[in-house]
């Protein structure tokens, strides 16, 4: 046995001196590695011997030798999360300290087993009802791992739920900023000889081997809805709503069969919702939902629809009641936050309608329209400064020396508004211009290159003994071809 454990870590060691090994002997050497551990005795990896070492020199073989611990204990104790595995125990600690420490360049041939170690530590955070302990490490390991964060894998959706439930919503932004472009497949098929490992096809982790698992196996259209719904919980409890809307628009979205799932249909509640507090109205579906889906998500999200409807037509008094009835329906669909946050954004948004109407008006004159929440003039004060310091208005409140007075609120101009308007109009128009120029630029260039220019076509044709080429008619007739030319490029690029 110690020949064994000597012959592993002389394997393991040999891979710090990878710089001085080509790309090839590089990793034959580490598929020869991963190859004798998983053909190495039982009782040998869960001697303990193993994860006395450090972490980053020997990462395979700690790694393997962690996984095999714990699924001694499990098999020992007959219970999934041992109190070994669970924080505070013998187990959770080699693993935190392996997540922290790990070698991430020899992670990418063992993604698997690596996904592994990270699930068990997500649900034994949560078996104990403390998934902070566990939120911090799994997104420092995810960033160290993959940097990019562009790969999804099975414990995605498992993160996100986690930092929910501890509102950590700090510790998901630098996975959920990141876009998802990859997905290890299952249908990725290794070459003779090779150990069972390929290559990887993408420029991940250096290039550096992939293992051809099964591990997406277990990934499914359930796993990529979860993610995209608790990203969108996330940038809504930051009151991150453009976000939000993005994150839901992909839930809603997603292609289906028959009928949409409950995930969808949750998504798409909280879609309206969100829509409402970003634009005060209900935003434009996505272009890929069918029309069946879209009616679909009409029937299930009804009390929603209503409450849309009702913001939109500015009709308090019918919000208010919509909002009443609702209240056992947000309550169980956990949207009962949202739905008191719409009275806030309704006010706002009336504030910025009147802005466009009226010149000046009274604080009692907003109150008027305003919903129950804002009755008090001190409230739309508040609001309407609130409003003028985040410069999302643009406004006066004057307030007069005697008391018996009301709060006027004065909007700028009609000429200054119009000036402002016209100067952004302008320069819209400028950035355009200069985009159409680079792109007018860059299609002239391409012309040249392929000999698409009118001097070039002209030869081509005379060469070719083309009619219509000859005296005054010529221009006519180029001008013809050159136009089926264009279209047939323009139909192409299409």
């Amino acid at each position: 046995m110690a020949e064994s454990i000597q012959h592993i870590i002389s394997l393991s060691s040999r891979l710090h001196s990878h710089d001085f090994l080509s790309k090839s002997d590089y990793d034959w050497q580490i598929q020869e590695l991963i190859s004798i551990l998983k053909r190495s005795n039982y009782s040998l990896l869960s001697g303990g011997l193993l994860t006395d070492l450090d972490p980053f020199e020997h990462t395979l073989p700690f790694l393997f030798a962690l996984l095999c611990q714990i699924d001694s204990v499990q098999s020992r104790t007959r219970s999934a999360l041992p109190e070994d595995v669970k924080p505070g125990g013998k187990l959770w600690s080699k693993t935190i300290q392996f997540l922290r420490t790990l070698n991430s360049s020899q992670i990418c041939y063992v993604w698997r087993e690596w996904c592994q170690l990270v699930e068990v530590i997500l649900r034994a955070a949560e078996n104990v009802g403390k998934p902070l302990l566990a939120v911090r490490v799994t997104s420092d390991a995810i960033l160290r791992v993959d940097p990019t964060a562009s790969l999804f894998t099975s414990f995605h959706p498992t993160f996100l739920r986690l930092c929910l439930l501890s509102q950590a919503h700090s510790y998901a932004l630098p996975i959920l900023d990141k876009h998802i472009s990859r997905y290890r497949t299952g249908f990725e098929l290794p070459p003779k000889n090779a150990g069972g490992y390929i290559l990887s096809s993408d420029n991940y982790t250096d290039n550096h081997a992939t293992e051809a698992t099964d591990m997406s196996t277990r990934l499914t259209h359930r796993d990529l809805s979860k993610y995209y719904l608790y990203g969108g919980m996330i940038y809504m409890a930051l009151k991150e709503w453009d976000k939000a809307l993005h994150s839901l628009s992909i839930v809603i979205s997603l292609p289906v069969v028959n009928s949409v799932s409950k995930i969808m249909v949750d998504g798409f509640k909280k879609w309206v919702l969100v829509s409402l507090l970003r634009h005060g109205k209900l935003a434009t579906t996505p272009k890929m939902i069918s029309t069946h889906v879209a009616r679909a998500y009409q029937a299930l999200a009804k009390p929603y629809v209503s409450l849309a409807d009702a913001f939109e037509k500015g009709d308090h008094h019918r919000l208010r009641t919509e909002a009443d009835l609702g209240k056992p329906i947000w309550r169980a669909d956990c949207n009962q936050g949202l739905v008191h946050q719409i009275f806030r954004a309704y006010d706002m948004f009336l504030v910025l309608k009147l802005g466009s109407t009226f010149s000046a008006l009274t604080t009692g004159h907003i109150a008027k329209r305003a919903s129950s929440s804002l009755g008090s003039t001190t409230s739309i004060e508040s609001l309407v400064a609130c409003l003028v310091m985040s410069e999302v208005l643009e406004a006066k409140l004057l307030q007069l020396q005697r008391d018996e007075f009301p709060t006027m609120l004065r909007f700028p101009t009609s000429v200054r508004v119009h000036s402002k308007r016209r100067d952004i109009t302008r320069l819209e128009l400028l950035r355009k211009g200069y985009t159409l120029e680079l792109l007018a630029r860059g299609i002239g260039e391409r012309n040249n290159e392929f000999r698409m220019g009118h001097d070039n076509i002209d030869f081509l044709m005379k060469c070719q003994g083309w009619p219509g080429i000859s005296g005054k008619g010529t221009q006519g007739g180029f001008d013809s071809t050159i136009a089926g030319v264009e279209e047939d490029i323009m139909g192409d690029i299409n």
